[in-house]
């Protein structure tokens, strides 16, 4: 991940003044995005960088890097997303897009240690 996790906006209920949380449409519960990089070579410029959706009733924690990791100075926190799904569609401009969601996402364990556990930060939207 290459940010902060941060609440999708309601665009049709929300005005400048009032903010409303984006709801997931099966859960209800609100839907946080994580903004991504795809860090392999092969992926071209206009798909390196994207945003992961989190249907969560709290906001997604930014996971630890492993210390071996942190040494290495990446310039993003690696995350492993879970319950991830990929859905085509065609957007406004006629093009083919994609819309990635997950159902959690959480730390890349270090060689010889366990995965880092889940959780999420008490604040409630």
């Amino acid at each position: 991940m290459t940010g902060e996790v941060t609440p999708v906006l309601d665009f049709e209920a929300s005005t400048p003044a009032k903010p409303v949380p984006s709801r997931d449409k099966e859960t209800g519960e609100p839907v946080w995005s994580v903004p991504v990089l795809d860090a392999d070579p092969a992926a071209k410029a206009a798909g390196k960088s994207l945003a992961v959706k989190i249907s969560s009733p709290v906001q997604p924690v930014v996971p630890e890097i492993p210390a071996q990791m942190a040494a290495l100075g990446l310039p993003f926190t690696p995350v492993v997303f879970e319950g991830m799904t990929v859905t085509p569609y065609v957007n406004g401009q006629g093009r083919l897009a994609y819309s990635f969601r997950a159902s959690g996402m959480r730390g890349v364990a270090a060689a010889g240690s366990s995965p880092a556990p889940r959780g999420g930060k008490a604040a409630e939207i």
